[in-house]
């Protein structure tokens, strides 16, 4: 409750009143509540004075970085790092040359620069689902995003923390070389923690299943080192004392070359309290090691309570304590089905929280993996790192063993990702719904512990439901113009869930470089702000895709959004077929009814109307061919232009000025482009509002200057994604209500 207040408003310390009502209830002694009363307010002004509330420097910057451990992707060098006065500041530098990225890669991932630079605003979300880089920061409590312009030197790091750093790099690098290519990743993710060989189809199988949580180390994994490490020290006549001591002072050590994860700490802490407690004759119960490891953890960083890692590792370990009764007397494998349920049910208000869905097959797939990689695949790629280092080939003879068995493991996965509707996708619920869930769940364990029914899980099922049928009550109709930066997307929700329809998918405008400026993890705008924008809002299924033209900024993220949803109908236009793009998108949209539909296609969808207004033939031959659709609600008519340009906003005025006068909403074409939105144009429609979707400081300068005094002159609306962030607007009883992600 303190480290709450502390991240957000000291009234929130006054629920200590609920806990002390509690104590008292309980029949507590008074000096429990002085000391009770005692931490709260040394956490609360503790933590208060740590946090720093956001990016605070301003300016330029020149001196010393030292970074702790900093990450090299392409051209791109980037991590926290602290100046001399102790300030964390998050770091970034292109590199110029592959000379240079060599001389940086030599030095370790820790490094001391001696650098000059601009400090930056960071870049705001995209909508309420993206990539927070302002919360980032303050998670990490950095004063400042710093852009790097002059490297004038830089030098490997020293100290402990830095050889452990440059220790961990190697491993990564020895597993790398040493281990075959399609066992490496899932070793280095194991053992050291080091995700980045991850591909994003093994994170999509992974989140589909419900494992993601088995790729990640954590107690399951400091458990088997500590259990194998004081093994073999009593094998070499250590006393257990000393083994104890030893334990100790290795645990923060192999904390920080497993990579410091939160959930790594909170194992370890947790050990070496037990140990330190048996090594004095004191008991210590699992429940005290995972509190005061909590308390102590946020008294030396209070951020780490806003970390998804922190509150899922303390979560899932409190739920499991807390419900020890229900595993009494149960067998091996009925007591891993209980920790595997109550993992996932006490956890999975925080889960949709934070993910916006969660996986209903992780039930039943973790009961069979998480034996699988405690007794098996942990143990087999310790022994074979082991191996690795031994002579006489021993390791080759244990991979020609394993790898089959890993490979066959691979298939059957895959294939169990494969199957349909395992993942349920309700959207982000709010803080009353998080509330509901979590009593329910409260209520659900403390009947079972009394005596297990099925119709208890009534108690789980009845908060699910209500959330999943709240978007089929929702009588408005919502178009969201989503901001991809230079590109377009909009999303198309009919009332009561009749139908999602997705105009566009946004796309990056990729330059040709050198080799070395490639990315291993290129930002991809369909599976980075499109599609956490359509899981937020509780989409999982679209039934209707239309991809306006071939150009990459409207198109690019298209196989991102066939892989991570379920699209059932794609339209393109007429000629686009032979596009580059669309023969790169054909693999995912096989499966999928595809039509090319011209001017004059129209279908009702309830009480809303849909009609294409160009292009006229089957030759594609650019912008003027973009797909042009109106719809009608309630009388409110939207008109979306994809890249329409003048020539043909003349052939659709031509065709269907009359029916265009007076349009409620224009999705201004090619981007406020000069080449579009003509004079004659915005006369014959003279839209109630416009939207433009483009980047902010974008290198082609829309909208133009041209367009946007045209509107001005005309006293016409018109509101940008580059400014506003995404917009999305409600019909509902005739009326247009707008909201936007940026004030």
């Amino acid at each position: 409750m303190a480290a709450q207040a502390a991240h957000g408003s000291a009234d929130k310390l006054l629920l200590m009143v609920l806990l002390f009502c509690w104590m008292i209830y309980r029949k507590e002694s008074g000096i429990w509540l002085l000391i009770v009363f005692a931490v709260s307010l040394v956490s609360f002004i503790n933590m208060d004075a740590r946090l720093v509330e956001g990016p605070v420097l301003t300016g330029s910057f020149q001196g010393e970085l030292v970074f702790g451990e900093r990450t090299i992707d392409g051209d791109r060098l980037s991590g926290f790092a602290t100046d001399r006065f102790g300030q964390v500041i998050y770091a970034s530098y292109r590199i110029r040359s592959i000379e240079e990225q060599r001389r940086l890669l030599q030095l370790g991932p820790a490094m001391t620069l001696q650098v000059e630079g601009e400090y930056a605003e960071p870049k705001q979300p995209a909508h309420p689902y993206a990539f927070d880089m302002a919360g980032y920061l303050k998670r990490h409590n950095a004063s400042g995003m710093l852009e790097i312009k002059t490297l004038e030197a830089a030098v490997s790091g020293t100290g402990l923390r830095a050889r452990l750093a440059r220790q961990r790099s190697d491993l990564i690098e020895h597993i790398e070389s040493s281990f075959p290519e399609s066992l490496a990743a899932e070793a280095q993710a194991l053992l050291l923690g080091d995700r980045s060989g991850m591909d994003t189809e093994q994170a999509r199988i992974q989140r589909t299943l419900g494992i993601t949580h088995l790729f990640a180390i954590s107690g399951l994994h400091v458990g088997i080192v500590t259990g194998i490490v004081y093994f073999v020290l009593l094998r070499l006549r250590v006393r257990k004392g000393t083994a104890t001591v030893l334990l100790l002072m290795l645990l923060p050590l192999y904390s920080v070359l497993a990579g410091a994860a939160p959930s790594v700490m909170r194992a370890c802490a947790m050990v070496a309290f037990v140990l330190a407690a048996k090594l004095f004759g004191l008991h210590v119960s699992a429940l005290q090691a995972l509190s005061v490891s909590f308390i102590l953890f946020l008294w030396v960083d209070p951020g780490l309570l806003q970390d998804i890692g922190f509150q899922l590792s303390y979560g899932a370990s409190f739920a499991i304590i807390a419900s020890l009764k229900l595993m009494e007397g149960a067998s091996f494998l009925k007591s891993g089905l209980i920790v595997t349920a109550v993992s996932q049910l006490c956890l999975y208000p925080l889960l949709l929280f934070h993910f916006y869905e969660i996986s209903l097959s992780a039930f039943l797939v973790n009961a069979v993996y998480v034996p699988m990689f405690t007794l098996v695949i942990l143990p087999a790629n310790f022994i074979l790192l082991a191996a690795t280092f031994l002579p006489l080939g021993i390791d080759a003879l244990l991979f020609m063993i394993y790898e089959p068995f890993r490979s066959w493991i691979g298939g059957v996965t895959m294939s169990l990702a494969g199957l349909p509707h395992q993942v349920w996708t309700p959207g982000r619920p709010t803080a009353a719904w998080i509330v509901f869930m979590a009593a329910s769940v409260l209520l659900f364990f403390v009947q079972a512990e009394k005596r297990f029914r099925f119709r208890l899980l009534f108690i789980l099922l009845v908060p699910a439901l209500l959330l999943t049928a709240k978007s089929y009550l929702d009588p408005g109709l919502h178009v969201s113009f989503i901001d991809v930066g230079q590109g377009d997307s909009t999303l198309i929700e009919l009332p009561y869930r009749q139908a999602v329809y997705l105009i566009d998918t946004g796309g990056v405008l990729r330059f040709e470089g050198e080799a070395f400026q490639e990315s291993g993890r290129p930002f991809e705008v369909g599976r980075q702000t499109v599609v956490p924008y359509l899981k937020g809002r509780g989409i999982s299924d679209v039934d209707l895709l239309i991809l306006s033209h071939p150009d990459s900024d409207h198109a690019e993220g298209a196989d991102e959004v066939f892989e991570e949803l379920d699209v059932e109908h794609l339209h393109i236009t007429p000629g686009s077929e032979t596009a580059a793009l669309m023969a790169e998108l054909s693999a995912s949209a096989k499966e999928v009814g595809v039509e090319t539909p011209k001017s004059g296609a129209r279908w009702l969808a309830g009480n809303t109307r849909f009609h294409y207004l160009s292009p006229e033939d089957e030759v594609y031959e650019g912008n003027d061919d973009s797909l042009v659709l109106l719809m009608d609600h309630q009388g409110q008519r939207f008109l979306f232009t994809g890249d329409l340009e003048n020539e043909g906003e003349s052939g659709v005025i031509e065709r269907y000025g009359q029916q265009l006068a007076g349009i409620t909403v224009l999705k201004v074409g090619h981007h406020g482009s000069k080449t579009s939105s003509s004079q004659f144009f915005l006369e014959a429609l003279r839209p109630e509002m416009s939207i433009v979707s483009a980047g902010a400081d974008n290198r082609y300068g829309h909208p133009s200057p041209e367009v946007t005094e045209r509107f001005r002159a005309l006293g016409l609306p018109l509101l940008s994604t580059a400014e506003k962030g995404t917009i999305r607007m409600t019909v509902e009883s005739g009326k247009v209500y707008v909201e936007s992600s940026r004030k």
